[in-house]
């Protein structure tokens, strides 16, 4: 399947002949994105994988294997695709080396999951020579296979031209956008289990991937030994997901230290198993000291609906976070917001540090929520609530608007 990423990943003026670093959780398609683009290219001999041990010995043999290999090739300027060389031990030096020698001559990818980008952030050896990307779990365009509606910046949003935005969402086809949508809500966007959309399969995928995080991953990049208390800790994440996280609660639950369950809750963001979202407010001291919400990647284990619903919004809204960030459109974040008088909005998109748009995510609300309208009006800036249940496309004065989420999310990739 085609991934926004194409759209853009591969663009000489985006990239400036750097190296591209793509990473992201384990099975989300990377290898296969960059297979298919080499296959595109008819590059395919320019894929290495470092887990093969004839693709390492080859460079023990020769440090110089890729110039024979580039001579080859069928295009002027051909892709290299190195995946998981990051477990190679010397792996920043070697890259260095073959990027110092050979940039003039092709574009190189490094692919790998959570210990590529963990190790990229150590050292300098390499700074100046590539672009990070995130490949994430798919989005609605992604399982729609249809990306006419993909915006190509934050125009629309920001400033959005009410019949404009009206028009643009009513065309979005039900027969194309709603049954991939409901797809999904309940298989999740990681590629196996949403392609074989089947409820059995779903299961036991997301088990062994657990496993296959915390067994493997969990143990290559922490020192943590109690790994059953991190199982004990992940079962009781899913209850706790979309609302703001109590590391007090959890301490007491686990029976550990804060300081323990707060090392936990990072290691997990670490092998790409939850992400946090933080509060916003024009402090920044004000809102580190706030409650930060968890959300997993894979939506469908969390609990409940609505709270299935909700964390998946988070996954599609970090994705176009991501997406606007490595376009260079501009520093955006995404956060929530809430005050002390118990007035929320599930999710507030920052640009350079300002508030730019409030999302709100609700199973069959259809009346604008009274916390949404509060901080429209205060912040001045657009307000979108989400719908899952019903086909509805609504307007309001200042900016505020009901919309069908299946209609919505065509439009973030």
């Amino acid at each position: 399947m085609k991934r926004t990423q194409s759209l853009y990943l591969f663009d000489s003026e985006i990239n400036a002949g750097k190296m591209i670093f793509l990473s992201g959780p384990r099975q989300v398609g990377k290898t296969t994105f960059v297979k298919n683009k080499l296959r595109e290219l008819k590059n395919e001999e320019l894929y290495f994988d470092w887990d093969d041990p004839y693709v390492r010995r080859e460079y023990t043999k020769n440090p110089h294997f890729l110039k024979a290999r580039l001579a080859r090739a069928k295009n002027k300027f051909p892709l290299v695709a190195f995946d998981e060389i990051h477990k190679h031990k010397k792996w920043k030096n070697i890259l260095k080396g073959l990027y110092d020698i050979h940039f003039e001559e092709a574009q190189f990818i490094v692919t790998g999951s959570a210990r590529l980008d963990y190790f990229r952030q150590s050292g300098d050896s390499l700074v100046g020579r590539y672009f990070s990307y995130r490949l994430l779990p798919f989005g609605l365009a992604e399982a729609a296979e249809n990306f006419d509606f993909v915006l190509a910046d934050d125009t629309m949003l920001t400033h959005p031209d009410k019949q404009n935005f009206l028009r643009t969402v009513q065309k979005m086809s039900e027969k194309i956008f709603k049954r991939p949508f409901e797809r999904l809500m309940t298989y999740g966007g990681f590629p196996e289990p949403f392609l074989k959309a089947k409820r059995n399969f779903s299961n036991k995928w997301k088990r062994d991937y657990k496993s296959l995080l915390i067994h493997e991953d969990l143990r290559d990049l922490t020192r943590i030994q109690d790994i059953k208390g991190i199982e004990q800790l992940l079962l009781l994440l899913p209850e706790r997901v979309a609302s703001p996280l109590s590391v007090n609660s959890l301490k007491d639950d686990l029976q550990v230290s804060h300081k323990t369950v707060s090392s936990w809750l990072e290691a997990l963001k670490k092998i790409y198993l939850v992400f946090s979202i933080m509060p916003w407010s024009k402090s920044i001291s004000k809102a580190i000291k706030k409650e930060a919400k968890y959300y997993f990647f894979d939506w469908t284990m969390a609990d409940g609906e609505g709270t299935r619903f909700e964390n998946a919004i988070a996954v599609f809204l970090l994705r176009l976070v991501c997406r606007w960030n490595e376009l260079g459109l501009g520093k955006f974040e995404l956060r929530q917001i809430w005050n002390q008088q118990g007035q929320e909005v599930d999710f507030v998109v920052i640009k350079d540090r300002k508030p730019f748009a409030l999302f709100e995510a609700k199973k069959g609300e259809t009346n604008i929520s009274k916390s949404g309208a509060y901080f429209n009006k205060l912040l001045k800036i657009p307000y979108y609530q989400l719908v899952s249940d019903y086909d509805i496309v609504e307007a309001y004065p200042d900016n505020r608007y009901v919309v069908s989420a299946w209609r919505f999310l065509g439009l973030l990739g």
